[in-house]
């Protein structure tokens, strides 16, 4: 489940948060992100001591006019390495919005659907399933896939 929880720091919120199996704090590269994002993983890792950390992913990166606080400096403070960062990309996510699509449906095989595909695998905890070299299995794997569709 994927929840896009309000500004507020509410009782549900917090309540949805903790119990939560896998968290996933996406911020962008500023200053008032990076408060929240610091305020919102302190509050987690001392709810949730038994369970893995919060991933975090950066979003909105490379935004035109806007200063950023580095990537390295970021995860410093949050104490977390992120997961993944996400180019700012207007053109590519204003259109999947506009036609109600996935990034990978606009733009197949873009950095961004490889970068959202990668963020995925890491919450599903199958991030070491890298895109490998092809072997003499793939053309029968594809044919049984086409034949099952």
């Amino acid at each position: 489940m994927i929840l896009d929880v309000p500004h507020a720091w509410t009782s549900w919120a917090r309540r949805v948060l903790v119990n939560a199996d896998e968290l996933v704090v996406v911020a962008g590269p500023d200053l008032a992100n990076l408060r929240n994002a610091k305020s919102l993983m302190d509050i987690l890792r001392a709810a949730r001591p038994n369970d893995a950390k919060p991933k975090l992913v950066i979003n909105f990166i490379g935004m035109p006019k806007r200063p950023e606080i580095s990537i390295k400096d970021f995860a410093k403070a949050v104490e977390v390495e992120p997961i993944a960062t996400i180019p700012f990309e207007p053109k590519l996510f204003g259109t999947a919005a506009n036609n109600g699509q996935m990034i990978a449906e606009v733009e197949p095989g873009s950095k961004v659907a490889d970068i959202l595909d990668e963020i995925g695998r890491a919450v599903l905890g199958k991030a070491e399933m890298r895109k490998s070299k092809r072997t003499l299995f793939d053309p029968l794997m594809t044919r049984l896939r086409l034949k099952a569709s």
